[in-house]
């Protein structure tokens, strides 16, 4: 049960961390700068309490997993931006079943067992059809090829990410530790990532680029990004260290659409999504809850 928490913990902080650029609209790496950094500075001070890491699977885990987010991040600004919230966000919703599915590659052994108990495994394929269905006439924003062969990566980028939380997690010498090599070491990568395609991408000389990182609007956007991000990234290891499949967290964080429209319907701000839909999708997402937290045998 505490996995379901978190995740919906995790979908509540996404809605947060998305409405940041949905009010300022920056550039996507500028923004990826500030997340990366300013997580990392205030978690590496943390790193010395623990033993430090041996494994180099576990550091290659770290640093690619900061990679993959510097990746996800800045795409997701800059289609946001360019798209909209709204496609952007029903795109996103096959990275529920993308995860799902790779995770029962990963794990064999424990699939083909739930695979055998074929009354739970198909209630499961029918759950997570009809939460995926749900999500995408919710959002009633038009989708087109080219944004789908645009966010086609980041979809993978997400369900990967998902998939070597769960693996930091699992090889940390414990919560703390993992948690803070995360918060500390592939958030910093990530800032590297953004930094990087923001000097070459934008053609920024470094008087514009301190400029640019320090302007009064990044400085505000920043600090409310890295409060909400460090939220959602603690959620997010929480529930993905205890969780049978991290395709399942995944579909919790496609809550936060919810939450925006709860939050833009407090600001007065219109939003199209079908409260409907959205009502179907959480009597899905309960039901994939009482199956999967439920003695119903389903371990992966």
């Amino acid at each position: 049960m505490v996995w379901i928490i978190n995740g919906l913990l995790y979908g509540f902080f996404t809605a947060l961390y998305t409405l940041v650029n949905q009010k300022y609209k920056l550039n996507g790496y500028l923004l990826g700068i500030w997340r990366g950094f300013g997580i990392a500075v205030f978690f590496i001070p943390f790193m010395p309490l623990f033993p430090v890491p041996h494994s180099m699977y576990y550091w290659t885990l770290l640093i690619t997993q900061g990679l993959l987010i510097g990746f996800y991040d800045s795409h997701l600004f800059f289609a946001s931006a360019k798209y909209g919230a709204g496609p952007t966000s029903r795109v996103m919703v096959l990275t529920t079943l993308i995860t799902t599915v790779l995770w029962w590659l990963i794990t064999p052994h424990e699939f083909i067992k739930l695979f055998d108990n074929g009354t739970v495994f198909i209630t499961l394929i029918l759950i997570l059809f009809g939460f995926t269905l749900s999500y995408w006439q919710m959002l009633k924003s038009p989708v087109n090829k080219e944004i789908i062969t645009y966010m086609a990566p980041v979809i993978l980028a997400l369900a990967f990410m998902s998939i070597i939380t769960k693996d930091i997690s699992i090889h940390g010498s414990s919560t703390w530790a993992a948690m803070i090599y995360y918060l500390s070491v592939s958030t910093f990568v990530s800032g590297c990532y953004n930094t990087f395609f923001y000097i070459c991408r934008e053609k920024v000389k470094a008087k514009d680029f301190f400029k640019n990182v320090f302007s009064p609007v990044a400085i505000r956007a920043g600090l409310y990004l890295i409060s909400f991000s460090a939220a959602l990234i603690t959620a997010k290891n929480l529930a993905l260290r205890i969780a049978p499949n991290p395709g399942y967290v995944t579909a919790l964080l496609l809550t936060s659409p919810l939450f925006v429209m709860a939050f833009n319907k407090y600001n007065k701000i219109q939003d199209t999504a079908s409260v409907k839909a959205g009502i179907f999708m959480i009597f899905f997402l309960i039901a994939m809850m009482i199956l999967v937290n439920g003695k119903f045998g389903v371990i992966d």
